[in-house]
């Protein structure tokens, strides 16, 4: 299974080829708008966002057993969380809603109200997380360190810092780069996935993608699922 996650800063109707080009299974989606994910003619959607042209969007590409497992909330946005032929995703945006909760430290509610969910075996949490070590002593108490621990008690790793051996804070590809200054990068998006499933991860590059977003595309391949079915089972966003 192919899941491409991708920041696209609005405007996915002129980009959404560039996606497709990935021939992916699954798109995740943030910084979208509610319209780009309504009209994909796509066997699932899903949208979640307080507003309607910039919010977090999943969008099943191939036929497969798709299942919302909560509707999207405004009380604990941006993240919607799903299953996809037996595997338990949460798409993310960690945005910012108060001043306390914003970023990593929604990410860790998030991680605290799935637990169950994403320490099943065969759990995926991935998208824009916002955050990165480096930024640890902004967050006392709920930092980005702190988030990686909890994921591991989990049972998850991040595919990217798996496959590459480095440390969390030391990574040499960036996935975003402030106002698209190729000068000036951070490692802020993830894919954390159950660490008893083989999976290898991408990010897109620079020189191809940057002038369309100051994010890169996350593309991850799942070589191992956890369930094989094969009908297809898809609904449309409500929210």
């Amino acid at each position: 299974m192919r899941i491409v996650s991708w920041n696209c800063s609005m405007a996915y109707g002129r980009k959404g080829h560039l996606v497709e080009a990935l021939t992916p299974d699954v798109v995740v989606l943030q910084e979208v708008s509610k319209a780009d994910i309504i009209g994909a003619q796509t066997p699932f959607g899903a949208w979640a966002g307080s507003n309607k042209h910039k919010g977090l969007g999943v969008l099943g590409m191939t036929p497969a057993n798709y299942t919302m497992t909560e509707q999207a909330s405004s009380a604990l946005p941006w993240h919607l969380p799903f299953s996809v032929n037996g595997l338990n995703m949460i798409a993310l945006w960690a945005h910012k809603l108060t001043q306390d909760q914003r970023y990593v430290r929604i990410t860790h509610q998030i991680a605290d109200t799935h637990s169950q969910y994403l320490g099943s075996g065969r759990g995926l949490i991935l998208g824009d997380f916002n955050s990165n070590t480096v930024w640890d002593r902004g967050h006392p108490g709920r930092n980005h360190s702190m988030l990686v621990d909890k994921l591991e008690k989990l049972g998850l790793d991040s595919v990217f810092h798996r496959q590459e051996g480095c440390p969390q804070g030391e990574e040499n590809i960036k996935t975003y780069f402030h106002r698209k200054n190729a000068d000036h990068g951070h490692h802020i998006d993830y894919a954390f996935l159950s660490m008893t499933m083989d999976a290898s991860i991408r990010v897109g590059e620079p020189t191809e993608w940057l002038k369309h977003s100051d994010h890169m595309p996350l593309i991850l391949d799942i070589h191992q699922l956890p369930g094989s079915a094969s009908s297809a089972r898809g609904s449309r966003p409500t929210e």
